[in-house]
């Protein structure tokens, strides 16, 4: 039997939460004020507490009491209540600690079953404490989990994977491809009560509509073509372990309302079924673009993410943390020597800067593959510049033209360049016209003779001066050489 205090200052609300918990084995004790239930929470000892959001005016609010348990009594779970509309709200509260929340009015079911996941929380959490301080008696310095890094953005990074690991709460994990989102949600795993359970990792970009909902939800035979047997979904497989749903952006309009119903009652229905199956499974989604771009399109349900983005973890470029690359530059060269059974290249002195001054659009994935292929190329154990791809040294400058014979005669024409220059055909438009225009000065103005002088026609002269045609003279024919 578990003991639980609930906080709401509507005698009728307190009373038919105890009724429902009392039906179920639960032991609770009901009180109406922030100060009751300190003095409550002080002298017993609680499984869980359910606090209603919205307390009356003048006294303390609700998430202000959830802060002061959160302080006060950190191992206490708690479920806040709330009221239509205080949706934001509610997710504040979660980020600031709280199990679950229930929107009002709810269903019975949805009441015990929300219950029965925070209390489930509850029992594993001393193993799991067990757990992380034996993984931290065997990590330190710049290493945590599978991640490589000192810097402190990561650092803040791995105290939050430490503390959200706790919880049981749905974790939204940010950042460009190649910074390590998959080793994230394999953290938050493998440092939680889950971590002798399963963990699958579905790709949502990968499979179109039709194929990702029955990999997610399952199907029964026959449920369409090509369905010749029944088959168990990966929520369901994952049942109590950790289920990774990776590019979650891409994830279709209408998978996102079969897995916001999932999010909400921990239950789902198989392709082509009618029965309900419940599964204890936690979720933790990645995106590697931001959401709320895809929510303001209309191409992502707003209410999937306020269900997913819960907790966020935002997972910094390699670009911004440049003093870790020689950390992980390193542990890569360990990496392949070991595989490859073979002695550990070093990195020439020259090498390093190149490596810090890149930008790394691909980040840490990118900075493996060019470790890997330096390894390749290298002789004598030592990776020299020469062994990296050219693009780390920045744009390339073109090669020098070919130098052309110049007739002497030639250059006593030439003129300093402008500055800045300009382009070639203007250059030679404008020599072309000036040149035009001494012949002209030769004849007088004759254009006719002027023509016959240069071999082209008198039009020609015209068109290239921007001059208006002059009518052709009586009884002449031109024959022009050439235009």
């Amino acid at each position: 039997m578990s003991k639980i205090l609930i906080v709401d200052d509507e005698p009728g609300m307190g009373s038919l939460l105890s009724d429902i918990l009392h039906e179920h084995r639960h032991d609770t004790k009901v009180v109406r004020t922030p100060a009751a239930a300190r003095v409550a929470a002080a002298a017993g000892s609680f499984d869980l507490a359910l606090v209603d959001i919205e307390l009356s005016a003048g006294q303390t609010d609700g998430l202000e009491l959830l802060r002061e348990f959160k302080q006060q009594h950190r191992d206490l779970p708690v479920i806040i209540l709330t009221g239509h509309g205080s949706k934001e709200r509610a997710v504040m509260a979660l980020r600031m600690g709280a199990q679950d929340f229930i929107e009002k009015p709810f269903s019975v079911d949805e009441l015990i079953k929300r219950v029965g996941n925070a209390l489930l929380v509850e029992t594993g959490i001393e193993a799991l404490k067990e757990n992380v301080i034996l993984k931290e008696q065997l990590q330190g310095g710049a290493h945590f989990a599978n991640f490589i890094g000192d810097h402190p953005s990561m650092r803040a990074v791995y105290r939050l994977i430490e503390r959200v690991a706790t919880n049981d709460v749905t974790v939204l994990i940010l950042g460009e491809s190649g910074t390590g989102k998959e080793l994230v949600a394999r953290a938050l795993h493998s440092y939680s009560r889950r971590a002798a359970q399963p963990f699958i990792v579905v790709n949502c970009a990968a499979l179109p509509e039709h194929l990702l909902e029955s990999e997610l939800f399952g199907h029964r035979k026959g449920a369409f073509t090509g369905a010749a047997f029944d088959k168990v979904g990966l929520f369901q497989a994952a049942d109590r372990g950790t289920i990774f749903l990776d590019e979650v952006g891409a994830m279709p309009l209408p998978l996102q309302s079969k897995l916001l119903r999932f999010l909400q009652d921990r239950e789902l229905r198989r392709v082509g079924d009618n029965d309900m199956i419940q599964v204890d499974v936690r979720v933790v989604a990645a995106t590697n673009e931001p959401l709320e771009q895809r929510v303001a399109t209309q191409l992502f349900r707003e209410d999937l993410y306020y269900r997913l983005s819960v907790i966020p973890v935002t997972l910094p470029p390699l670009r911004e943390r440049a003093t870790d690359i020689p950390l992980l530059a390193a542990h890569f060269l360990r990496g392949i020597a070991f595989r490859q059974q073979a002695r550990q290249p070093n990195l020439a002195p020259e090498v390093l800067p190149f490596l810090t001054g890149y930008r790394w659009p691909g980040n840490v994935r990118e900075l493996q593959n060019v470790i890997e292929r330096a390894c390749v190329l290298c002789d004598d154990d030592v990776i020299q510049c020469r062994d990296l791809p050219p693009h780390l040294f920045g744009p390339v400058a073109p090669l020098p033209a070919p130098m052309l014979p110049i007739h002497p005669g030639l250059l006593a024409d030439l003129e300093p360049c402008e500055t800045p220059p300009v382009p070639l055909k203007e250059w030679v438009r404008r020599k072309e016209a000036a040149y035009i225009e001494r012949v002209l000065g030769q004849t007088a103005g004759n254009r006719q003779k002027a023509a016959r002088m240069l071999g082209v026609s008198r039009v020609t002269i015209s068109r290239k001066l921007h001059l208006p045609e002059e009518p052709e003279p009586a009884g002449l024919t031109e024959h022009p050489v050439g235009d």
